[in-house]
């Protein structure tokens, strides 16, 4: 009964902090780095920018299920903030777009690999999904 209670509130409180975006892929302007709003990644795309620079992978994603993107470390970018961006459903437990903020910190070409996964479960447990974007910092 007690797990019933907090997805709720985890429910409750991703829609209420993630509904502000109406567009997909427009980047946000809350991110502070750079001279214009981050470009926006998504599956499939390889990564180009330059050093400093920030940029957004955004991935499809409902938190009421528990399972959220995480990013494993990555020699060329540092990873800066996620957002929730409801989507077009308003229905409750509707998922939407997680969008991972990351800033370039070192020139060279790696692979950032990000894991869709629920934090809770048991260590060792593979991710739902696991995705890779080769990325060169130039």
């Amino acid at each position: 009964m007690g797990r019933v209670v907090v997805v709720t509130a985890v429910v409750l409180l991703v829609a209420g902090c993630g509904g502000d975006g109406d567009s997909k892929s427009d980047g946000g302007s809350s991110g502070g780095g750079g001279s214009s709003t981050p470009k926006v990644y998504e599956v499939g795309d390889s990564i180009s920018v330059s050093n400093g620079d920030t940029f957004v992978i955004a991935l499809d994603a409902n938190p009421s299920t528990g399972y959220s993107w995480e990013a494993e470390a990555n020699t060329n970018v540092e990873f800066v903030s996620s957002k929730q961006v409801q989507g077009s459903s308003k229905a409750i437990g509707a998922g939407g777009t997680q969008q991972l903020t990351f800033k370039a910190v070192k020139t060279g070409s790696s692979t950032l690999t990000l894991h869709y996964l629920r934090p809770f479960d048991p260590p060792g447990t593979a991710p739902a999904q696991t995705e890779d974007f080769p990325v060169t910092v130039q």
